[in-house]
């Protein structure tokens, strides 16, 4: 004669209602925690490769650096002449003075008409900002082009960090050449070297 087991099944059956409905709860927090295991488990696993990853981004940046040092990287210093790439000048006001001479004889050379250049405030009194300049200037676009290129591409290093175009006030639609008529305005930047401030 046979006897079988009782399964888990049979026994739940066997029980009373209120004992049923706590094993089914039992049951359902016991896959929550597993659940909550295997996630944190996961994550875990991921948090390490993620880590390992920049520990060797890490050790590999510096054993660059470490062979640099070795090799006498170069570095920029004082007497390596980089001051001609920097607007020059005892004061910050004369160096604002000698970047805005510099923008205009630009404007001049390339043959545009200056309406306006001045002074923009950066609200950095401690000189770490860029100094700034706003300019409007009328003429063609081969004009407005070639200032670009003048003032790119020359020392000091100067960026044009802003350009607005349009047609000047005077241009009507039966102008025939637009593109010979547009005024601009430029704002450009360029750093200051050795002002005492």
């Amino acid at each position: 004669m046979s006897t079988s087991r009782p399964s888990a099944l049979s026994f739940a059956v066997g029980l009373p209602p209120a004992a049923r409905k706590g094993a089914v709860i039992l049951a359902l927090l016991l896959l929550v925690v597993l659940g909550l295991a295997a996630g944190l488990f996961a994550w875990h696993g991921a948090i390490g490769e993620r880590i390992t990853a920049q520990q060797a981004e890490y050790d590999l940046i510096a054993a660059r650096a470490a062979r640099k040092a070795q090799e006498g990287g170069l570095r920029l210093r004082a007497g390596d002449g980089v001051e001609q790439m920097f607007l020059t000048g005892a004061t910050p006001g004369l160096m604002l003075a000698a970047f805005q001479e510099r923008v205009g004889e630009s404007a001049a050379r390339s043959g545009l008409t200056v309406v306006r250049i001045q002074g923009l405030e950066t609200g950095d009194a401690e000189g770490k900002t860029p100094f700034r300049l706003g300019m409007d200037a009328e003429g063609s676009i081969t004009q407005m082009r070639d200032f670009l290129v003048d003032i790119e591409a020359s020392l000091p290093v100067m960026f044009v960090s802003g350009l607005e175009l349009r047609p000047q006030a005077a241009v009507t639609e039966a102008d025939a050449f637009p593109a010979e008529a547009l005024r601009a305005s430029f704002r450009i930047e360029a750093y200051g070297w050795g002002a005492k401030q």
